[in-house]
């Protein structure tokens, strides 16, 4: 990258970073500070709200580019790419931050929660790092920025809110949207909150149960946004067994059925 012009390097670092980048990240690739002002004053760039965070003028801005900015500036130095191409992520967007990526609650996050590996002080306002136990199942990259999974985000939002419903609004909506929430693993991270939910010490999937409840969740909805995810992977269609290719036909009007069927008793999720 050092050999293209000035204006090259700065355009190729920015798009594979959401048109993003740092006086770090420009300084490492020969673009010097002063060079990142001339472009400023020109109005090739625009300063973020983040230190040291420019993003490309001319890009359409985005709902996410305030936290992706926040983002970029907890390791100023390092590429986006370099930074999520690891087994372990340096930093992790969680709680209500991960929920505005995921599209799923309604609580405004402020300041923006970050999961890091080892204890970090924050020095704005902005950002509040947090230092606890991460396993690489429970992270997933969204649009190139690391976030915790849906289950994970939903478990710390009923961790760092405080409040069952806040949880509650956030898996309604992760089921509308028709995510493929790995329930064994959502209820193993609710086990510590069991008690909290009302159930035996340690029973997550009676807690799971509970907080679909809560959520309003009914199982023929459920059950009907699998049949439709099944037909529109066109697996079965596909079938040289006749019965298989039988019930493929068949799945949109029984998926219609129960999307029609009245909601599952209030008290079902305990007798799973």
């Amino acid at each position: 990258m050092r050999g293209a012009s000035v204006g090259q390097r700065v355009a190729d670092i920015a798009a594979a970073q959401w048109g993003m980048i740092t006086t770090a990240q420009a300084r490492a690739h020969g673009v010097a500070r002063a060079n990142i002002a001339y472009r400023v004053r020109v109005g090739e760039l625009e300063r973020t709200d983040h230190y040291g965070v420019y993003r490309l003028a001319a890009l359409g801005s985005s709902p996410l580019d305030d936290l992706r900015a926040a983002w970029l500036s907890t390791n100023p130095g390092q590429l986006a790419p370099e930074r999520t191409g690891r087994s372990i992520c340096d930093a992790v967007v969680a709680s209500a931050a991960a929920a505005l990526v995921h599209g799923i609650g309604d609580v405004y996050p402020s300041p923006y929660s970050i999961i890091v590996p080892s204890r970090r002080q924050s020095t704005r306002g902005s950002i509040a790092y947090s230092w606890r136990h991460l396993e690489p199942r429970d992270v997933e990259i969204v649009d190139g920025l690391p976030v915790t999974t849906r289950e994970r985000t939903i478990v710390d939002l009923l961790h760092d809110e405080g409040d069952i419903s806040i949880a509650a609004d956030a898996l309604r909506d992760a089921v509308r949207d028709r995510a493929d929430l790995n329930e064994a693993r959502f209820a193993e991270l609710l086990m510590p909150h069991a008690e909290r939910l009302g159930q035996a010490r340690g029973d997550g999937l009676s807690a799971l149960a509970y907080l679909k409840v809560t959520a309003e969740v009914d199982v023929a909805s459920e059950a009907a946004t699998s049949l439709e995810r099944l037909l529109e992977a066109k697996v079965l269609a596909g079938s040289t067994d006749p019965v298989l290719r039988k019930f493929a036909e068949e799945l949109p009007a029984l998926a219609a059925a129960l999307r029609a069927s009245p909601n599952a008793p209030s008290g079902y999720g305990r007798q799973l």
